[in-house]
């Protein structure tokens, strides 16, 4: 890593049913980085809680705290939340008796939808696009209003597909008034935003948000902003974080959160 204070606060083990590698894999490769912290935050999808994901939440939480990370790796427990608006109360559970230091809040799929990497946009009439996006911007603004979390995960998630994959091109400008909506109410409960990576290593080219969307949250008076590579396995793990600071800086960003049970811890994007 290029910078001293690297963190890689979004990523994924095999406790996900979507990740590849075990923790103490991903604990090696964080240490062989030489990453000044690494957070594991494996998924939770609330609104399959009780089918699907319970025994997972259950089965990461005592594999992180028996996890033994590199010497010199600050390592802390973390957990994506994927739709807690749509099932509070499984949020709720989710989080009930664990004392996790950071926790994502996500939307990946609206109601009644699949998660956005699925939907055919192809052939969809015109309007469905801004359509589903005006909705993914009502449920993160009922996610804020919710609460229970430290950082909004990936805020342009659905362009990750709809853009990068399908090459379908969008006008934020009209949804700026919504988008700048979802930033202020961030801004006023005191919840950070993430930088996610992930877009630089796929189609999409650049990280989610972007460069103008974070100087506009910054604008606004956003100084909460976290690091996260959403890797899945130990081959990405890390990979974009030091493109992330440099994005952050030129947003005007002097530095950035790392959170330890819950809390922000301000560090320099050096």
């Amino acid at each position: 890593m290029n910078h001293r204070f690297a963190c890689d606060c979004h990523n994924h083990s095999a406790c996900s049913p979507d990740g590849r590698d075990a923790i103490e894999a991903m604990l090696q490769r964080a240490g062989e980085l030489g990453l000044y912290a690494y957070t594991l935050t494996d998924h939770c999808e609330c609104q399959k809680f009780e089918e699907r994901y319970k025994a997972r939440v259950e089965n990461a939480w005592e594999k992180m705290g028996k996890a033994q990370p590199p010497q010199g790796l600050r390592f802390y427990r973390g957990i994506e939340l994927g739709q807690p608006n749509q099932d509070t109360r499984a949020a709720d559970r989710a989080l009930e008796g664990r004392g996790y230091d950071f926790v994502i809040g996500s939307v990946h799929n609206i109601r009644d939808f699949e998660d956005f990497f699925f939907l055919d946009y192809a052939g969809a009439p015109e309007g469905t696009i801004d359509s589903l996006l005006a909705s993914y911007w009502q449920e993160l603004m009922e996610m804020i209003a919710w609460g229970d979390f430290d950082t909004l995960g990936h805020l342009t998630y659905p362009l990750r597909y709809i853009q990068g994959e399908h090459g379908i091109e969008v006008d934020l400008h009209k949804h700026g008034e919504a988008i700048d909506g979802v930033l202020s109410a961030l801004i006023k409960a005191g919840k950070a935003l993430e930088v996610n990576t992930s877009g630089l290593r796929q189609k999409i080219g650049r990280t989610l948000p972007d460069l103008p969307l974070l100087m506009r949250y910054r604008e606004l008076g956003g100084k909460l902003v976290t690091l996260g590579s959403d890797a899945h396995c130990t081959e990405d793990l890390g990979k974009g974080i030091d493109e992330g600071i440099e994005v952050l800086k030129e947003a005007g960003f002097k530095e950035f959160a790392l959170y330890e049970q819950r809390r922000p811890r301000m560090l320099p994007l050096e």
